[in-house]
């Protein structure tokens, strides 16, 4: 941690030429390290968020984090929601929230501060429009918002170039803007259930290598005789 060791250089630099002696120096040398390893710990932590608590409590969660506990991982599945706790956009530490069966009928530009979220999962809720504001989630790897009435996808979906899996399932999806193929990662794309002819699943078709699992409905022509 270059950062970290020039801090460290630096509070001894400073100490020893104010002339405060050897004690005093080897006390701020001593707090410097305890510092630095707080700060591993941290960014450790950090690193295994997946194995951290899954909280599916807002208010235990809420008095966890009070305590100096960071939240990762937020289930609040199955809870009635109307809307997303509007506190929860200040835990940007966030690297994970399930909102599952739910109520909720839109997602605001607030999430954005959500910098380092990975997986987002808003299935069986009632949404009706793609939230423009997941295209600005630089991290985000997982996105579910099946069994929705989401209609359309926005033409900058190629922004999300983390996107690993796309699931869409169950919504009132029609038409995909060719920037959905643009997307470098992604190796999951669900769309099962939607309101597809079968010339825009062969479309999706040749957008797609082999490398995506492309999840469809059986296809349909929807030509019938008079």
């Amino acid at each position: 941690m270059p950062k970290s060791q020039s801090l460290i250089q630096s509070l001894v630099q400073r100490v020893f030429a104010q002339k405060q002696g050897v004690l005093c120096a080897f006390f701020t040398i001593t707090l410097a390290f305890l510092w630095l390893d707080s700060l591993t710990a941290q960014i450790s932590n950090e690193v295994d968020w997946k194995k951290s608590q899954v909280f599916k409590n807002l208010d235990k969660a809420r008095e966890a984090r009070l305590n100096g506990v960071p939240i990762f991982r937020l289930d609040l599945s199955k809870q009635k929601l109307n809307a997303v706790p509007s506190e929860i956009w200040d835990w940007t530490e966030l690297r994970e929230i399930v909102l599952d069966r739910n109520k909720i009928k839109a997602i605001g530009p607030e999430l954005r501060q959500l910098t380092f979220l990975e997986h987002l999962s808003v299935n069986s809720n009632r949404l009706e429009r793609f939230p423009e504001v997941l295209t600005q989630l630089d991290q985000l790897i997982s996105l579910e918002m099946g069994d929705n009435m989401i209609d359309t996808i926005p033409l900058d979906i190629d922004r999300m170039k983390a996107l690993v899996s796309l699931e869409l399932w169950d919504n009132v999806l029609a038409y995909f803007p060719a920037s959905l193929s643009d997307l470098p990662n992604l190796r999951k794309l669900d769309l099962l259930h939607n309101d597809m002819i079968f010339e825009e699943q062969e479309s999706l078709r040749d957008w797609f290598s082999n490398e995506v699992e492309l999840i469809l409905s059986a296809p349909c022509r929807c030509d019938f005789d008079e």
